[in-house]
């Protein structure tokens, strides 16, 4: 694969270089908001900001946010088969260092043991972009942004007219397909603007059957999940002043079905097999308004509300008489609910030509109760006030200062964290960004009070956890031209470096080497580099991308002959050739993790080297046009037939079995219908 992509980037990037420039022609650029005082171009951004787009995820067939964030480079996923939740490490770090954000405004609803948001409970159908910004962020958008944000645009009208689209696709999973597995997505929805008003709504309909594969009897390799997704939202704009409010709800059901006991009652001679489902509900409220008092003024006040909550429903199925009772056993039946309150309010004030301030005010409560939470009082809360300043001495020079001050219910967090980001335009065609934070995260609820324990997790939270802090550096190199011939080529460089303190991770309890009790495991450090290139020509659209990235060797505090951090390759690629005449797109999407070298303990609590196999993924994808509303897509998913990664060591945890880790379910395809009808 490589071979054949390597040298046909290289080919058209030379030819591009060999053309005569032409003075740059004024083109719409893509818009960001993430961290911004108000949307601008990402050019113009003083933060390094990726940005996939609805057209991005439509070519690639996608029912999920899992199969789009797979191709981006310095992140990587694998999956917990069990409990339907993926865990994510980005920049090398964990999840709980990612902050998800919807328009703006964080996620609630931790799911699984691993402390992360699932984000596979996010309807891809109301997505109109995903903004992605590479390190802390922890001044504007507070806990949790230690790696990074990703922040979920949705759809929304921006002129007056009707919008009605729908959206069916059919998809197999490896090589089973039916009315009872395989994948099955409905979607349908609608979006009105007249005048001063706007109004919308979307529901949704994910069915997974599972994966059996190597499974034996009922029990699945992955098991079934059953989603219904909502949105719907109503806005007013006039003049100065716009105000919007938004819902998202989810219903979420994972069958878990077992095999009947092979010991036989010893009364009726029957046989009992003991099912659970996982049963996941959250709603989450958003307003959001604004007011432009002056050119050089305006203020917004955002506020969300989320409601979530996830049961384990047990029952005791009879192979004798079909019959289904629910199973009363210690854990069997266990409901935990967890809320989230946010408010933010910004003011951007531009001081004069050169300085723009931001001041505002960040409140995050989160609240927990449940039979799997410890007694007393499950909360924390956080208030903020933070101040960022944007200093334009030059049209080349952009300085963003950031400070921001914090007040925790439970601890004591520093008085202060910081940053300070520039970007610096040497010419028209190329800018360099570098950016400094330090960051901090306080433990969540799950990490402090949750308990947790079934046939693959033995988990303790635990209330003594002390609150994380770090300090990041970031930098990038961005280049672009357009030659003679209207070829569009691109090449940026990154690098960074974080060092955590207080790591919160998974320990072996001293008292039971069963239990894996949460706790401040080690300081932690990671470093990288990466580059991405793209070149666009005619039908042609190309990227090209690779990372180096360190991640932290667990075992350095214990050994320090051990090296500081493991590294491991990635590259990854888009190929995309479009036929506009016809309405046809092809595209080949690529990535290519590289081997993932860690240390475990064996038997003899030995520190021994392992080394996690490399694996790569890739999507080829058909779209056409069949008339001005209707388009249809095809392809196949996953080709080169990945499901489990193997080690040359297998150690026990939280998250590893002794057939590896779940990545994907092997080779699939697709077939699919997108309509989308407009009146103006």
């Amino acid at each position: 694969m490589l071979k054949i992509i390597t040298p046909f980037l290289l080919l058209i990037s030379s030819n591009l270089i060999a053309q005569n420039d032409i003075p740059e022609q004024k083109k719409l650029e893509e818009v960001v908001i993430t961290g911004q005082y108000k949307p601008q171009s990402i050019k113009n951004s003083v933060h390094q900001i990726r940005v996939i787009t609805k057209d991005r995820i439509i070519k690639q067939g996608a029912i999920n946010l899992q199969t789009v964030l797979s191709n981006e480079l310095n992140i990587r996923f694998t999956q917990d088969a069990a409990t339907g939740g993926s865990d994510i490490t980005m920049m090398g770090m964990k999840g709980q260092n990612v902050k998800i954000l919807i328009d703006g405004l964080p996620m609630v609803g931790r799911q699984g043991t691993s402390n992360e948001i699932n984000i596979n409970q996010i309807d891809i159908n109301t997505i109109e972009r995903i903004e992605i910004v590479e390190g802390p962020m922890a001044v504007i958008y507070g806990a949790d942004a230690l790696a990074g944000v990703i922040n979920i645009i949705t759809k929304k009208n921006k002129s007056d007219k009707l919008s009605v689209y729908a959206r069916l696709q059919e998809e197999t999973v490896g090589k089973e397909y039916g009315i009872t597995n395989g994948i099955h997505n409905q979607s349908i929805g609608l979006d009105w603007r007249k005048k001063n008003w706007e109004i919308g709504g979307n529901i949704a309909h994910n069915f997974f059957g599972g994966w059996k594969d190597t499974a034996i009897e009922r029990e699945l390799v992955w098991h079934k999940k059953d989603q219904i997704m909502s949105s719907g939202y109503i806005g007013y704009r006039k003049n100065k002043f716009s105000a919007r409010y938004r819902i998202d709800g989810l219903d979420e059901i994972i069958t878990n079905p077992a095999n009947f006991n092979v010991f036989p009652n010893q009364i009726s001679g029957d046989y009992y097999a003991g099912d659970q489902q996982y049963i996941t509900n959250r709603q989450m409220h958003q307003l959001q308004s604004s007011y432009n008092f002056s050119n050089a003024l305006n203020a917004q006040l955002q506020s969300s509300f989320t409601d979530y909550s996830r049961q384990v429903y047990s029952t005791i199925l009879s192979k004798q008489t079909g019959k289904e009772s629910l199973d009363m056993g210690t854990g069997k039946q266990t409901l935990i609910k967890f809320t989230g309150f946010t408010f933010r309010g910004m003011v951007n004030y531009k001081l004069s030509k050169i300085i723009s301030l931001q001041p505002g005010v960040d409140i995050n409560l989160d609240r927990g109760e449940g039979e799997r939470l410890n007694a007393g009082k499950n909360k924390v809360d956080d208030y903020a006030f933070f101040l960022t300043s944007e200093i334009t001495p030059t049209s080349k020079l952009n300085i963003r200062p950031g400070i921001r001050f914090i007040k925790n219910s439970i601890y004591n967090a520093p008085p202060l964290v910081t940053s300070l980001n520039a970007k610096y335009s040497f010419t028209n065609k190329l800018d360099f960004r570098v950016s400094y934070a330090r960051g901090f995260r306080s433990p969540s609820l799950r990490e402090l009070y949750f308990n947790f324990f079934d046939a693959n997790h033995q988990i303790i939270g635990n209330p003594n956890l002390k609150a994380e802090t770090s300090h990041s550096f970031t930098s990038s190199l961005n280049w672009n031209k357009t030659t003679a011939k209207q070829m569009e080529i691109s090449f940026v460089l990154n690098g960074f470096y974080n060092n955590v303190k207080n790591l919160i991770d998974y320990a072996i309890d001293a008292a039971d080497p069963n239990i894996y009790m949460l706790a401040n495991v080690t300081d932690s450090k990671t470093a990288g580099t990466s580059f991405s290139s793209s070149a666009k020509y005619k039908r042609w659209n190309i990227t090209l991308g690779g990372a180096y990235t360190g991640f932290y060797n667990d075992f350095y505090g214990t050994d320090k002959s051990l090296p500081t951090l493991q590294w491991s390759p990635e590259i990854n690629s888009n190929i995309g050739y479009s036929i506009s005449k016809i309405g046809l797109d092809l595209n080949l999407f690529y990535k290519l993790n590289g081997k993932r070298p860690y240390y475990a303990t064996n038997s003899n609590q030995e520190i021994v080297q392992a080394t996690q196999q490399s694996y790569q993924l890739a999507d080829f994808t058909i779209n056409k046009k069949l008339c001005k509303y209707i388009s249809l897509n095809t392809g196949v998913r996953n080709i080169f037939d990945v499901n489990r990664l193997t080690s040359n060591y297998t150690a026990g945890g939280i998250h590893t079995a002794n057939n590896g880790r779940s990545i994907a379910t092997g080779r699939g395809y697709f077939v699919g219908i997108n309509i989308n009808l407009e009146k103006k």
